[in-house]
């Protein structure tokens, strides 16, 4: 049954996830038909355990055949979608759980069709400390502010003889609705321009968004006043390439001073624009912007904005480990190894740690370091089979041992053209790399100008800027 959808569902879901899905389903308000508990049970209890699930026959046999009878294959792909849907009941109630405005913003919602308004005096009054008292003030606040402020004003027709309500309801005005339905109308436009303009950077597309209507309402209507409006604005400006060094250090300081009162996803957009802004113009040769995006790293983990379920991404341990690299930084790289490593999943850990310490040692010059650190990767994530192998030659070069190197460029080339897993850009950047560094350690070139100007043309290619370092230092 590992084949299922439930199943490959369930496996990613946390065990305090499936604790409370287990009590979730066993609930009889939520679920009554027993052969549903079973299947989930059966399943939850495999992954718990780290077992095998037993195949469909096995469980049908063992807790559906004495109810429905002999295993039917179209019964129990019927009883698996049961499951999923009870799942997906499951996480709504999750996300409604968290969200203590909008299950306010419904409960006003059923007052008002219910007509009950005994409870109408009571909520109204509790839902304005919940809005008064958010932490959220993203966009969806804004939004749910006006659900509430719509819900509020709408009671006005059942209930405006009751004097304590008249006085909350007298209070939210036309106007209070339409400036939170702005706010929320620019901060999503804003948010959404900035996807776009990030999108577009990584995928080398044209879309085109249309952001003119908020930023006029945004200077209008003073719009920016808004931390949270502000804060997109300043994301969309850098994102724009329209911003400057101090809007960075505007958002920066914002971000610092206001990043608890977003959700957690919104967190890491925010994170994500000042660690772009900063590796772009750190690639223009700014060595005080790569000070700043280690700085940036350091925050993003101790404020737990960059892990997921307590732990750091690979990606994201090798990225500050290049950025540190790269300003020189090797004291910070090397503490940051032996500090960060724990944070990473075992399964993950020991190739993060010997391919970044192997990328150390290549920036200190410990060449043969470089080669037994290498020599410890495991190479079948294609990430370390492609960048361990671009480290090695590099090493192999630098040390002189030109032998080695002509067998590994042969080897490596083999490797990627019978490679399926790499997309052809990638793909096509190595082979580039490969082809003209390959011409290069053989000496048969006669005009070397003629041979960089070749390499410049070359796209896609990694490592250009590295290659036309030595064919230049050769040719002088």
């Amino acid at each position: 049954m590992e084949g299922i959808r439930i199943y490959q569902l369930l496996i990613k879901a946390t065990r305090p996830q499936l604790n409370r899905f287990e009590k979730f389903i066993s609930s009889p308000y939520f679920n009554k038909n027993t052969s549903i508990v079973a299947l989930a049970d059966v399943l939850i209890d495999s992954i718990k355990t780290g077992t095998q699930p037993p195949s469909k026959q096995e469980f049908w046999e063992g807790h559906i055949e004495k109810i429905k009878g002999q295993f039917d294959d179209l019964k129990f792909r019927k009883l698996c979608n049961d499951v999923l849907d009870r799942y997906e009941q499951f996480l709504i109630n999750e996300e409604l759980a968290k969200n203590r405005l909008l299950k306010s913003n419904l409960l006003l919602t059923s007052i008002k069709e219910n007509k009950l308004i005994g409870l109408a005096e009571k909520h109204i009054s509790k839902s304005a400390k919940i809005m008064e008292r958010s932490m959220d003030q993203s966009a969806d606040y804004y939004l749910q502010k006006y659900f509430y402020n719509k819900s509020i004003y709408n009671l006005k027709t059942n209930y405006e003889k009751k004097a304590e309500i008249k006085k909350t309801i007298d209070s939210i005005t036309y106007k209070d609705l339409s400036e939170n339905l702005d706010a929320f109308y620019v901060i999503e436009k804003l948010r959404h321009a900035t996807d776009v303009l990030s999108w577009r950077k990584i995928y080398k597309s044209n879309i085109e968004v249309e952001i003119s209507t908020a930023l006029t309402m945004l200077k209008d209507l003073r719009l920016s006043e808004l931390p949270a409006v502000k804060i997109y604005h300043l994301m969309y400006l850098l994102m724009s390439d329209a911003g400057s060094k101090s809007d960075f250090k505007l958002l920066r300081q914002m971000a610092e001073e206001q990043i608890d009162v977003f959700p957690a996803s919104e967190r890491r957009e925010i994170l994500d624009v000042l660690l772009t802004y900063c590796i772009k113009e750190s690639n223009k040769g700014s060595s005080v912007l790569y000070e700043d995006l280690l700085n940036l790293y350091d925050w993003g983990i101790d404020s737990e904005i960059m892990l997921e379920n307590g732990t750091l991404s690979p990606t994201t341990f090798r990225n500050y480990v290049l950025a540190g690299l790269r300003s020189s930084s090797y004291p910070e790289v090397e503490k940051f190894i032996q500090l960060r490593a724990p944070l990473l999943e075992q399964k993950h850990r020991e190739n993060a740690v010997y391919f970044s310490s192997a990328r150390l040692n290549f920036y200190k010059k410990n060449y043969d370091e470089v080669i037994s650190f290498l020599s410890k990767v495991n190479y079948d994530d294609v990430f370390y089979a492609v960048e361990s192998r671009m480290l090695l030659m590099a090493t192999y070069f630098e040390n002189g041992d030109f032998d080695p190197l002509e067998s590994t460029v042969d080897a490596f080339l083999k490797f990627l053209q019978r490679e399926k897993k790499l997309e052809n850009f990638k793909k096509n950047a190595y082979l580039n790399f490969c082809k003209y560094l390959r011409r290069f350690i053989q000496f048969k070139e006669k005009d070397y100008e003629a041979f960089m100007d070749k390499i410049i043309e070359t796209n896609p290619m990694y490592n250009k800027a590295w290659l036309l370092n030595k064919v230049e230092a050769y040719k002088a």
